[in-house]
């Protein structure tokens, strides 16, 4: 019975080498989309733990829509004046 053993080796990985790798740009451009949506939704009033919280919650298909119209969406809005009225008017025919 033989043993055959081959040496080992190792070498060092430059650090430039290492922070260029393809797997981590999208976890490092998640976390700026992330950190954006966050002051933004603390610039338009909400506490910075809350804003941690709730972005920390969504995911990145939220975190991506968002980031590019955050003001254009609508804050609490769940019904607009028509949808309201088309209510009502249905509400009165039927009663």
């Amino acid at each position: 019975m033989s043993l055959v053993l081959s040496p080992a080796w190792a070498s060092l990985t430059p650090t430039i080498q290492f922070s260029a790798e393809p797997e981590r740009a999208p976890l490092q451009a998640n976390w700026e989309a992330r950190q954006r949506v966050t002051e933004q939704l603390i610039e338009l009033g909400v506490e910075p733990a809350m804003a941690a919280e709730r972005v920390q919650q969504m995911t990145g298909s939220e975190i991506a829509n968002l980031q590019n119209g955050i003001e254009s969406l609508p804050a609490g809005a769940g019904i607009d004046t028509t949808n309201l009225l088309l209510i009502i008017i249905i509400l009165i025919l039927l009663l």
